[in-house]
C-alpha cells in the first residue's frame, strides 16, 4: 500500500472528498422531501414521439430520471410549457440523473422524448416533485381534457319588416256595361257577352267585386252613388284590426234583373265571347243573379277577366260591377345582426 504524504497529493484528496460530498448533498436534496409523479416504462417507435403531460405549481422544483434500457441514444428530450416556449432540451441522451428545474408558473408542462432512428427506444423515466411551500403539497399534477365551446360572431346585414298593414286598392270602381239579350243581339247587333279584364296589385291577400243588374239603365247610374266596395272594406279591415270579417258583412246592394258573371283566365276569353266552350273558376263565379258581394281568396299574377253574360233571350241588362284587393303592405328596414359562430374543440386543464 503506497501512503501519501506530500502536500500536492494531501491536495488532491481533499479536493476528490469534496466532491464527494457535494453529489451526496444534492442527491439527498433531490430526494428529500420529494413527491412522485410518475415511475414508467414506455417504448418510443422508430422515427416517432412520446409525449407526456403534467401540471406543476409555481416555485415547485420537479427531479428527472432517465434511462434508455438498452444504452441507446434517444434524439432529442425536451421540456416545455405547454403551447409554449422550451424551457430545457437535451441531444443524444441516453440517460439523465437527478436533473431537477425550478418551475417559473403555474400550469401545464409537456415532456417530449424524440426517436428519429429506425429502432424503437425502450425507456424508463421518473418524475417527482418538491412542493414549493405546505400550500402546494396537494398540488393535482393530472392533466385533464375537455370539450368546450368557442363562440365568435359574424356581423350581418339584413331586411325586416318593421311595419305591416293591410290597405284596399280600387281595380275598377263601378263599370257600367250594357248586355243585349241573345235574340236582340242576333237581330239587331249588340252584345250578349261581354268582359271585364283586370289585373291584381302585387301582394294582394283577398279580393271581391260587386255586381247589380237592373234593365233601366237610369237606375244602374243611380247606384254608381250608392255603391262604394273599396271604402266600405278599409271601415271593415279598421274596425275588425285586420282581415277578422266576413263578405256577409258588406252592405247587398239592391238588384232587379238577372246576369251571370264567370272568373275566366285569357285563354278561354274569345271562347266565352263566341259563345264556344269554355272553362271558368266556379269559386269566382255566379250565375243567375241579381246582385251579389264576392270575396275571393285565390290570388292570380296573369290577366284575368270578369265575363259577364245576360241569361235573357227578350231584354237587355245593364250591369254595374266594381272590383277591389285588400294588400298587405310591409315597411321594410335594415339592420346589422350578429351571428353567432359556434365551434367546438378539446381543452386542457388542471383541476386545481
Amino acid at each position: 500500500m503506497f501512503v501519501l504524504t506530500n502536500k500536492k497529493n494531501k491536495k488532491k484528496m481533499k479536493q476528490i472528498c469534496i466532491t464527494f460530498l457535494l453529489l451526496v448533498s444534492i442527491s439527498l436534496y433531490a430526494t428529500k422531501d420529494s413527491i412522485p409523479v410518475v415511475d414508467l416504462n414506455f417504448k418510443v417507435p422508430l422515427m416517432s414521439d412520446y409525449t407526456l403531460l403534467y401540471g406543476f405549481a409555481e416555485g415547485d422544483r420537479i427531479i428527472i430520471n432517465y434511462k434508455e434500457e438498452k444504452g441507446k441514444k434517444l434524439k432529442t428530450f425536451e421540456i416545455s410549457e405547454y403551447n409554449g416556449s422550451i424551457m430545457f432540451s437535451d441531444f443524444n441522451m441516453v440517460s439523465l440523473t437527478n436533473k431537477t428545474i425550478k418551475i417559473k408558473k403555474t400550469g401545464i408542462y409537456m415532456f417530449k422524448f424524440s426517436n428519429l432512428s429506425l429502432g424503437r427506444r425502450i425507456c424508463s423515466f421518473k418524475l417527482d416533485r418538491i412542493p414549493v411551500s405546505n400550500e402546494t403539497t396537494l398540488f393535482n399534477t393530472t392533466v385533464k381534457e375537455r370539450v368546450v365551446a368557442d363562440t365568435t360572431y359574424t356581423i350581418r346585414t339584413e331586411t325586416y319588416i318593421k311595419k305591416e298593414k293591410y290597405v284596399v286598392k280600387k281595380v275598377h270602381d263601378n263599370q257600367h256595361f250594357y248586355v243585349n239579350s241573345g235574340s236582340n243581339a242576333f237581330l239587331k247587333g249588340g252584345k250578349s257577352r261581354v268582359a271585364l279584364p283586370f289585373n291584381l296589385p302585387r301582394n294582394t291577400v283577398k279580393w271581391y267585386y260587386t255586381v247589380v243588374a237592373f234593365r233601366d239603365k237610369n237606375t244602374v247610374e243611380a247606384m254608381k252613388q250608392q255603391i262604394h266596395l273599396a271604402s266600405d272594406l278599409t271601415k271593415l279591415i279598421d274596425s275588425s284590426g285586420g282581415l277578422n270579417f266576413v263578405v256577409n258583412q258588406l252592405a247587398m246592394p239592391p238588384g232587379a234583373n238577372y246576369c251571370d258573371v264567370y272568373l275566366i283566365t285569357h285563354n278561354n276569353l274569345n271562347l266565352f265571347l263566341d259563345k264556344n266552350s269554355y272553362s271558368y273558376f266556379p269559386s269566382g263565379t255566379r250565375e243567375n243573379i241579381i246582385a251579389a258581394n264576392v270575396e275571393l281568396t285565390n290570388v292570380y299574377n296573369e290577366q284575368m277577366y270578369l265575363g259577364i253574360r245576360n241569361p235573357s233571350r227578350t231584354y237587355g241588362v245593364n250591369v254595374l260591377l266594381s272590383v277591389a284587393a285588400i294588400v298587405l303592405e310591409q315597411e321594410i328596414e335594415k339592420r346589422e345582426v350578429k351571428h353567432p359562430n359556434i365551434n367546438y374543440k378539446k381543452e386542457l386543464y388542471l383541476d386545481n
